[in-house]
């Protein structure tokens, strides 16, 4: 009997966890108004259902901004690697632009997440674009070489798209007057 009852207070006080934390997660309609907003509704889907434990949007645009700049500076390394490598010097010159756009990207991320942490949505929508515009100036700078490194190619459009996910999240928070 005594067993019985400590098993039933655990059940319900699992319960009871389970509930309170799922009344705080992201929804999945507050997902797919986020998704529809970007442009690969698809991988936004992914990235936020492999996120659906944040408890708010505000957490939710921080773990977006976490994962972008974690690729950033994977992006960052593998460009450093390349050049350390040798490579031809077209080659280097391109990937030495790309990395001095992902120092910018590196840089306008950390901004990103002040902005967030202080409450500017603006600003954190602001340092994001500037983010995204590194990405795609690093793709522009290599896709004209006659061999591309492709984790460099897939990390760039990748930041992209979380840059994407993080500029709607950014216009869903509050605006600092």
């Amino acid at each position: 009997m005594a067993a019985n009852l400590r098993n039933n207070a655990f059940l319900s006080s699992l319960m009871l966890l389970l509930l309170i934390g799922s009344s705080y997660a992201i929804t999945s309609s507050e997902m797919s108004t986020i998704c529809d907003k970007t442009l690969d509704r698809a991988f936004c889907l992914k990235f936020l259902n492999s996120k659906s434990a944040s408890p708010n949007i505000q957490a939710l645009a921080k773990t977006t901004l976490d994962a972008t700049q974690a690729r950033a500076t994977q992006t960052f390394k593998r460009l450093q690697s390349i050049i350390d490598g040798g490579v031809d010097p077209r080659s280097k010159l391109a990937y030495r632009s790309c990395m001095d756009e992902y120092e910018n990207t590196m840089e306008n991320l950390d901004e990103a997440f002040e902005n967030l942490a202080s409450g500017d949505g603006f600003g954190m929508n602001i340092k994001v674009s500037a983010a995204l515009d590194g990405a795609d100036t690093c793709l522009d700078n290599v896709k004209r070489l006659r061999s591309v490194d492709t984790s460099v190619v897939n990390n760039s459009k990748g930041i992209k798209k979380l840059c994407g996910i993080a500029l709607v999240i950014s216009n869903m928070l509050p605006r600092r007057s």
